[in-house]
């Protein structure tokens, strides 16, 4: 995914791509914004866990702006995300309070709007949202990336970046979304389609997401207030 972000940069530079709408706060990732934090976390992951190109990395954080964040970084560096037993699980801070695995195989991504990191985490937990600030906004691929290269392994098949993008196109085709479209985004489903409308869509595509992370959204108002031509549903 890496040099797709990189033309994405190019192209789109400071028009936004992901947006967050929340009960606490309202925030906005142009392309130039959601690949400097991509960066950082991808530094961190490299230069700060010692992740490996081998490494599985699992991402459980919603429909928070922080979600497609580090979806892209396991993408763009190359590692693998999984279901079941990844090194790394990124995660909330209200599921490291029931961790029952190591402490230093969970790291903590805050949901404050605007990423300030937790302040009481569990004894041993890795704070993410802390770590990551201390690393630069550029990053270069560590290793070549194979195109048969599983970028996701999951219960239900493994996929690599272009069986991702192919698997995006279709839903894209499904719930009709045109080029460039912006949209809603409401629900949880399967790791697959989380993906495809979290990160490729807007990456590859030329899409715009909203993620509509509240628990009872008025979704006509959302529609009308973000200036969106759908939303889809998942889930």
């Amino acid at each position: 995914m890496f040099k797709e972000l990189q033309k994405c940069v190019r192209d789109r530079g400071p028009a936004p791509i992901v947006t967050w709408v929340s009960d606490i706060g309202r925030i906005e990732l142009s392309a130039i914004t959601f690949n400097n934090a991509i960066s950082k976390a991808s530094n961190y992951l490299v230069d700060g866990l010692e992740l490996e190109e081998d490494a599985t990395v699992s991402v459980s954080l919603g429909n928070h702006w922080q979600s497609p964040v580090w979806l892209g970084t396991a993408l763009s560096t190359g590692l693998t995300i999984v279901e079941n037993d990844p090194a790394i699980t990124f995660g909330a801070n209200a599921a490291a309070q029931t961790w029952q695995g190591s402490p230093d195989e969970f790291v903590v991504v805050s949901r404050d709007p605007f990423g300030m990191p937790d302040k009481k985490i569990p004894n041993g937990i890795v704070n993410g949202s802390a770590e990551v600030r201390n690393f630069g906004d550029f990053f270069s691929p560590r290793w070549s990336i194979s195109p048969d290269h599983n970028a996701v392994a999951i219960d239900s098949g493994e996929f690599t970046w272009t069986q991702l993008v192919q698997r995006a196109q279709e839903l894209a085709d499904a719930h009709e979304l045109k080029s460039g479209q912006s949209y809603g985004l409401y629900g949880t489903s399967d790791p697959i389609t989380t993906i495809a409308f979290q990160v490729v869509l807007p990456v590859a595509f030329g899409h715009s997401v909203v993620l509509i992370d509240q628990a009872n959204p008025d979704l006509a108002a959302i529609k009308k207030q973000e200036k969106l031509e759908q939303i889809v549903l998942i889930g």
